[in-house]
């Protein structure tokens, strides 16, 4: 384990990767928009332990968490995980909730770390390899499921 990194300096990493994605994807210009539905969760935690992150009894373990910068991303009905491009502004008022978000989705082939806090001085870092997914929101709302 390592040092816990300020949650500002996570924050802003991630959030200039997703950026720097969704103005990728707007570039490439003519897609049609897609529409996903899902829950929002706190994607370190769902990459560990996707049964728990996905439960109501995990909501305040993942408040936590996004306090301190872990980005929040749609687990989607599909089995895709997507990540908002503009992090976790507009995830955030959803944490725990299902719901339908339409956008751009443009799929990343690069690996991405995800920190993890554990305790007040450690984190756990999450790889993700083989791709993710990022989605550019157009709209977000709350969905039956």
């Amino acid at each position: 384990m390592t040092a816990l990194p300020r949650a500002g300096t996570l924050t802003f990493a991630i959030a200039a990767c997703l950026a720097g994605a969704a103005a990728a994807s707007y570039a490439a210009g003519g897609r049609e928009p897609k529409t996903v539905t899902g829950n929002v969760v706190d994607a370190a935690c769902f990459m560990i332990h996707p049964q728990a992150a996905d439960a109501a009894s995990h909501k305040e373990c993942g408040t936590a968490c996004m306090s301190r910068g872990v980005p929040l991303a749609i687990a989607g009905d599909d089995g895709a995980l997507y990540f908002a491009a503009d992090a976790n502004k507009r995830l955030s008022a959803f944490h725990g909730q299902h719901v339908r978000a339409t956008g751009d989705v443009t799929e990343k082939k690069e690996p991405m770390e995800l920190k993890m806090p554990v305790g007040d001085k450690n984190t756990m870092t999450v790889k993700v390899e083989g791709g993710y997914k990022v989605i550019a929101l157009e709209t977000l709302a709350k969905a039956a499921k």
